[in-house]
């Protein structure tokens, strides 16, 4: 209780910055838990994917299919509706297979872009704060009487601000770190698998 009711009397204390920084602190926060949570379920596992191209490089395409229909994310997915598929669709395999993996990947980067406004717009808003609260401290000396309450305040509000800024970009940036590591790897994943399919595709096309 002791803790809650200090970061309350700090918040209070910041002045008007504090809200769009709780604001921002927020979105941080539910950006990386949705991320975390859908690239959870969406992004199939590495060994999914060297499995899969093994045997399609071993010309199990059978055990390829049954293996992505066990499996789970949008490689798989897209794995296992598309492999039927090379087929009937003959030369524009290709074409189709890269429009399903360019849509999946673009999804995986949903919201990244509303993370970076916030890691730049965090310290901005601090520093805002920064100098309201210097200007309030320098407002504060210009009284002719005594007003060392006003200068005090002033300081604190200067240094809570740009501290809560600093540090809603630090942990934006450590998330921002970690879910575009997740990314590249579920690109380099699902290149790896579309290569696959389309060099089968290109194989069974020869033979017959």
């Amino acid at each position: 209780m002791g803790v809650f009711l200090s970061a309350v009397d700090y918040f209070q204390r910041g002045g008007v910055c504090m809200w769009p920084l709780l604001a921002c602190s927020l979105v941080v926060v539910i950006i990386g838990v949705e991320r975390y949570l859908y690239y959870r379920e969406s992004i199939s596992d590495t060994k999914f994917i060297l499995a899969f191209c093994r045997l399609l490089n071993d010309s199990q395409v059978e055990e390829a299919q049954a293996l992505a229909a066990s499996s789970r994310g949008s490689a798989a997915r897209i794995a296992g509706a598309m492999l039927p598929e090379r087929k009937h669709l003959g030369g524009r395999f290709a074409s189709v297979v890269y429009a399903r993996v360019d849509r999946s990947i673009e999804e995986l980067h949903r919201y990244m872009n509303f993370l970076s406004v916030v890691i730049g717009l965090s310290p901005m808003l601090g520093l805002l704060g920064t100098i309201t609260g210097m200007m309030s401290s320098f407002n504060a000396l210009n009284e002719r009487v005594q007003n060392p309450i006003g200068v005090t305040a002033g300081i604190g509000e200067a240094l809570i601000t740009t501290v809560f800024g600093l540090c809603i970009a630090i942990v934006g940036m450590c998330i921002q770190a970690y879910l575009s590591a997740r990314i590249k790897g579920a690109t380099l994943d699902m290149d790896e698998m579309a290569g696959a399919m389309i060099d089968e595709a290109e194989a069974e096309k020869e033979k017959a």
